[in-house]
């Protein structure tokens, strides 16, 4: 004797609600508008072309983002890059933000006293003279993995990509002089 399958009937309350939870995936996985523009990453153009020739960064580098205002409350505090902390703590670099800044950064040899962990054979400008955007050994402490040492600040946060490309607008000013 064959047997005899029961079908249960179609509840379409399960099917309404199927459908309902489908649609309400493809609503949420739209379109996901804009980004938060506090954290955007700041464009990075070249130097050539008809721009700028500063890094093309669109960076809000206003306030307290200010390249010079990022260094001095992060860099040129107590115990760290400013003129009252003894050089062989801060590698006989002081970022202390005012007029002789740009003579002791810009084409000036790191470890020249010899106090920094990037002399010798290490040794770098702390900023090389007429780059645009400003490169030197400065901008690359402030990135992830640098050349030697240890990235900066040595106490986390780090700078946010925002804060860096304000930091080498700043030092572009600095550099092209």
């Amino acid at each position: 004797m064959p047997r005899l399958i029961r079908r249960r009937p179609l509840h379409w309350g399960a099917i309404a609600g199927a459908a309902g939870a489908l649609l309400a995936v493809v609503a949420l996985a739209g379109c996901p508008g804009d980004i938060d523009p506090s954290i955007k990453m700041p464009s990075q153009g070249g130097t050539g072309g008809s721009g700028s020739g500063t890094g093309g960064s669109s960076a809000d580098c206003s306030g307290a983002n200010a390249g010079d205002q990022i260094i001095t409350s992060t860099c040129a505090i107590g115990g760290c890059h400013n003129a009252s902390t003894s050089p062989s703590l801060n590698g006989g670099l002081n970022l202390t933000v005012d007029s002789g800044i740009a003579t002791r950064l810009v084409g000036v040899m790191s470890g020249a006293n010899g106090a920094s962990m990037c002399r010798g054979s290490l040794a770098a400008p702390y900023l090389d003279d007429n780059s645009n955007p400003a490169t030197g050994l400065l901008i690359d402490k402030l990135k992830p993995n640098p050349s030697c040492g240890v990235q900066m600040p040595e106490v986390p946060p780090y700078l946010t990509a925002n804060q860096l490309a304000c930091v080498i607008q700043w030092a572009t000013t600095l550099t092209t002089q």
